[in-house]
């Protein structure tokens, strides 16, 4: 089990009414329980991040794709989390280190790309 969960909910009929993916999209965790499209992870070196995805009308089919680095070979995440890994990254790096990063999805058989951040909490 992660030390941190994060579910991602989306609004399939927004995106199909070709809103914006962050209008359409929110991450949520125990610490911010009614989500945020300018979601920011914060965690300690160390913790395993897990992620669940889950449709608004709860019948739409969504999927993970892949997770992806905002540039570079490496960043906050080491590992990225994946479909090999269960979609559970790990938080590495240094205290107060920050990233941008991509969760690319699938929506009723179109992927789109979510761009959220991960904070490094200091120590």
């Amino acid at each position: 089990m992660a030390d941190i969960s994060v579910l991602m909910t989306v609004d399939t009929a927004c995106l199909a009414a070709g809103n914006p993916v962050g209008s359409c999209c929110s991450l949520s965790d125990g610490a911010d329980p009614t989500g945020s499209t300018e979601f920011v992870v914060n965690a300690d070196p160390g913790q395993t991040i897990g992620f669940t995805i889950t449709p608004k009308d709860g019948t739409s089919s969504v999927s993970f794709v892949e997770f992806r680095h905002e540039g570079g070979l490496t960043g906050v995440f080491d590992p990225l989390p994946s479909s090999s890994n269960g979609w559970v990254g790990t938080a590495a790096g240094s205290a107060g280190q920050e990233e941008n990063y991509y969760i690319d999805f699938n929506a009723n058989g179109t992927q789109y790309t979510l761009d959220p951040g991960i904070k490094i909490k200091g120590g």
